[in-house]
């Protein structure tokens, strides 16, 4: 389905008296777009593989396999949280405005995450310690499924940020920062940077158009840039799905803002093909103060360090 027509069903829902349940009931029954799959996990497996080889290039593993981590956005399965167990972690939290995981979830994704990770050529094998288990759970809530792995769940999160100032070693946030409007970014990033201790890192990952590729467009990855932020606003955002489209310097500079000291800013340079593409698309002067490269890039790896 393209994200036109996507954009389109959240905004008809959002408008409904109980639009939020049935969008619950229709991905969880109809498109089945929250039920695990194989490709799904391995997926998040390997971006948090990418980080981990960050650590280790930096001597700095050792700050998240024993200290305390916080995942940002953790959405319907805990893959990556995981993988920091599997690795020796002990203590974790996951925050979500919404409760999305159950302990069906949590169990189907550790089926899947095992049977990946104990392939023989999984990359990831020289640091696996343990596999978690999959626990019999009266009831639907996650974090009873996940207690036994030491991590804890919080959807919704409310006040879990600001009352734990300076608690966290690490905090990860995989793709979910491209869903936040930028004067609710820069709140949320100060609520994050007061809960990192000193010398913690933020690690997130963005993707910038790959949630806007659509095969059956003639228009292009690139066709969220020909909108006007009022036509965006109005007729694209809705309370049940929005985009900020924010590219590279906006992050950067909203890192920065925070107080954050980057320490790896990795932008996935677009393909010859991508700058083909850019040129042929009708892109509002609203996004005119952005050169070609940011405006194609495909997405950004970043970490930054708290003083």
């Amino acid at each position: 389905m393209g994200w036109r027509l996507k954009s389109a069903q959240f905004k008809l829902l959002s408008a409904l008296p109980g639009g939020p349940g049935l969008y619950n009931f229709l991905q969880e029954h109809v498109t089945r777009s929250t039920v695990a799959t194989g490709l799904q996990i391995g997926h998040k497996v390997s971006v948090g593989l990418d980080f981990w080889a960050w650590l280790q290039a930096q001597g700095r593993s050792g700050q998240l396999t024993g200290g305390r981590l916080l995942d940002y956005g953790s959405g319907w399965h805990p893959t990556i949280p995981l993988l920091w167990y599997a690795f020796g972690n002990n203590w974790q939290t996951l925050v979500d405005i919404t409760p999305n995981m159950d302990a069906r979830k949590v169990n189907d994704a550790i089926k899947l995450f095992r049977e990946i990770v104990s392939a023989l050529n999984w990359s990831g094998r020289p640091w696996l310690k343990r596999l978690p288990e999959a626990r019999a759970i009266t009831g639907r809530q996650a974090g009873a499924a996940l207690s036994h792995l030491g991590i804890e769940y919080c959807a919704p999160y409310r006040s879990v940020l600001r009352d734990r100032p300076e608690q966290y070693d690490v905090m990860i946030c995989t793709q979910v920062m491209y869903y936040i409007s930028k004067p609710a970014l820069a709140t949320l990033l100060k609520e994050l940077y007061s809960c990192l201790k000193p010398g913690g890192l933020f690690h997130a990952t963005i993707h910038f158009v790959g949630q806007f590729r659509d095969p059956f467009s003639r228009h292009g990855q690139y066709e969220h840039l020909s909108y006007s932020p009022e036509t965006w606003e109005h007729w694209i955002n809705s309370s049940l799905m929005s985009f900020n489209r924010l590219k590279g310097p906006d992050y950067r500079g909203a890192i920065e803002q925070a107080g954050f000291k980057l320490r790896e800013f990795r932008l996935t340079a677009p393909t010859d093909a991508d700058l083909a593409e850019l040129r042929r698309a009708r892109v509002h002067p609203c996004f005119s103060h952005y050169s070609e490269q940011n405006l194609a890039a495909r997405g950004v790896f970043l970490v930054a360090e708290k003083p």
